[in-house]
Parts: C-alpha cells; structure tokens; sequence
C-alpha cells in the first residue's frame, strides 16, 4: 500500500493549478489579441509561412499600386492619342482640302496655312501633356517637354528633346548635341555626342517596371525585358518617326503639318505665285501623306489600347492574388473565434474546478483548524 504525502499532495495539486491558470490565461490572450501565435516561438512553423506572406503582399500591394500608376499613364496617353488623331484631320487634311478646292480660286490658302500651323501648335501642346507631374511621350525623359517647334527663318522644324527629327540637312546631325540647359551630354569615354548618336539611344531606352510578372535581372544586372513592362513612352515614334522618305518629305504627321502651312502661307495672294516652299502639286502630295501619317497615328492609338487593356487586366489579377494571399494570412495568424471561446470556457471551467479542489482537499493548517 501506498502512502501518499501532505507534501505530494500539495505539489500535484501546485502543478496542476499552474497548468489550468496558463491554460486560461493562453485562451484570454488569443481572445484579447485575435491571434493563434504572439512569437515565433509559440509556433515556428506558422510564424515563418506568416513571414512569408507578409513579404508576398507587400511586394503584391506595390506592383499593384506601379500597375495602377502605369495603367492611369497609358490610359491618360491613350485619351491625348485620341484628340491627336482628330486634331489631325480637323486641323490638317481639312484645311488642306479646303485650300486645294477653294470654289474661288486659292483665296484662302494663307488663312488655312495659319489654321495648319495652329493646329500642328495645338497638337505638339497635347503630345507634351502630364501625367502625376511627368511628362508622358518624353520617352526616359519625364523631366522636360518633348516636343517644340524651331523657327529659322521661314522653315519650322519638329524638335524632339531639343533634336530636330526630320532636318533635310545631314550636317546637322554631326552637330554636337545640346540639351534644353544648353549642356553637351558626354559619353563613357568623355566624348560630346552628336544629334544622330543622341537619338540612336534613344532607341533603346527603357523605364521598366515591376508589376508582377516574373521581375528578374540577368547576370549583367539588366532586367530582362519579358518579366517587367517598359512604360516608356517615346513620342518620336507615336508621331510616325524621324528622318525623311525617299521624297524627302518627313515622316510624321506633324512636320508633314508644317510643311503645309509653309507651303500654303507662302502663296502670294496678289500675283497668285508660290514660294520656294512649294506648290500646288507639293501640297497634294504631302496631303496623300498626311492621311498615310494619320493612319500610324492610328496604330499607335491601337497599340496603346491594347496596352491599357493588359494593364487592367494584370491589376485585376494583382488584386485577386492579394485578396488571396490576405485570406490565408489571416487562416495562419487569426484565431477562429468560435472555437477561441470554447476554449476559453473549457480553460475557465478547469481553473475554477483546481480551485474548488483546493478548497476540499489540501489540508488545512493548525492556525486553519483553531480559526
């Protein structure tokens, strides 16, 4: 038989006490803090898959928010494609028919001249609109307007970040390059580039952007272009291009503009002559392009809605996967508040029933009894 001791006693039932109250007390904190875990050490495993999704949905809640930025920029480009295109044909092939089949002769031709060079003005104001404070057809260059036009004399040039684009003259692009500060920008090796070098970079420019799929560098530090969306938009090439066609008539349709209006204002009412800018027949012909002009112009506004439409789509994905990633972040960290509170019931129950056997079974001293 047995004996079993005050001193046991007492000790099984000290230990029992402070496994009940630690057992109510867990069941009050997770009901205080919502939380399965308060350390990493409560629960290792859960700890670090709640580390992991921490990390996921904040790099998810960043690509989203540079998608929406970047869907807003081509969105709002995509608006100002739109007004140029009509811009084009309301201030350019209009005009230009009007003048060309005056009823009255070529009466109008210098007023319609004025409209053309207006409307080349209005839609150069369009190309150089902003975005959130950054300009949107500058290519890499967010800081500057893109486009201006240069008057020497009687000809007006379409410049594109301070380089004329279609300059009949081949000298000027050995010239070396000056930005709108007036500095020479230098090579690697400290050499001032020229206008031609210039724009040949441009060529390459990028302003990549990570919005969820698949960000990566290669082993020379550039990213690769497939896993991130290039939001550079270069105007040069949304206008129709630089240099001239085998006429030696630019390619984009806002020179093509300035040509016209030269072409028109030129005309002398009085002995009905035309200028050295051109002719009738010179007008025709740059009209025909114009139209082909236009129809770039078109591509453009197509290529750009297709890219929006991408834009939305991807933040619609971003969206469901933080959705996602959310809910099973709180299936890791949150508790589950019905069966928190049944736990703490049956947590609370225990303790009062260790104190209730307390009360009955540790004996009680002699200070106890003679009370």
């Amino acid at each position: 038989m047995m004996r079993v001791t005050t001193n046991s006693t007492i000790y099984t039932y000290q230990k029992n006490l402070l496994k009940t109250s630690n057992q109510l007390y867990s069941a009050m904190n997770a009901m205080m803090s919502g939380r399965n875990f308060d350390s990493y050490s409560a629960d290792p495993a859960a700890a670090t898959r709640a580390f992991q999704i921490h990390s996921s949905l904040n790099a998810t809640n960043a690509q989203a928010s540079n998608n929406q930025t970047v869907h807003k920029k081509f969105s709002t480009a995509w608006d100002v494609a739109d007004d140029v295109i009509d811009m084009v044909t309301d201030l350019g092939v209009s005009p230009t028919m009007k003048g060309l089949n005056d009823p009255s002769g070529l009466s109008t031709l210098n007023t319609q001249g004025d409209v053309i060079f207006s409307g080349a003005e209005s839609i150069i104001q369009s190309l150089n609109s902003k975005y959130d404070n950054s300009f949107i057809f500058g290519g890499a260059d967010t800081e500057n307007p893109p486009f201006a036009i240069e008057t020497v004399g009687d000809k007006h040039y379409l410049t594109y970040r301070n380089v004329r684009i279609d300059d009949p003259d081949p000298n000027y692009y050995t010239q070396t390059y000056h930005d709108a500060n007036g500095n020479e920008v230098l090579d690697k090796d400290g050499n001032a580039l020229t206008n031609q070098q210039m724009m040949d970079s441009w060529k390459d420019e990028h302003m990549y952007v990570d919005i969820g799929i698949g960000f990566q560098l290669d082993k020379n530090g550039k990213v690769v272009d497939s896993t991130a969306f290039d939001s550079a938009i270069s105007g040069v090439d949304f206008v129709g291009g630089t240099g001239l066609d085998g006429d030696g008539d630019p390619n984009n349709a806002i020179s093509i503009m300035l040509r016209l209006s030269e072409i028109f204002r030129g005309y002398d009412q009085e002995t009905q002559t035309w200028s050295s800018a051109g002719d009738k027949e010179d007008a025709q012909r740059l009209l025909n392009k114009l139209n082909a002009a236009q129809d770039q112009l078109s591509n453009q506004y197509t290529q750009l809605d297709t890219q929006a439409k991408f834009l939305e789509t991807n933040q619609s994905q971003l969206e469901s996967t933080f959705y996602s990633l959310n809910t099973e972040l709180n299936s890791v960290e949150k508790i589950d508040e019905v069966e928190a509170i049944l736990t703490l019931v049956s947590a609370q129950t225990s303790y009062n029933a260790a104190i209730q056997v307390g009360a009955n079974v540790v004996p009680q001293s002699l200070m106890d009894y003679l009370n």
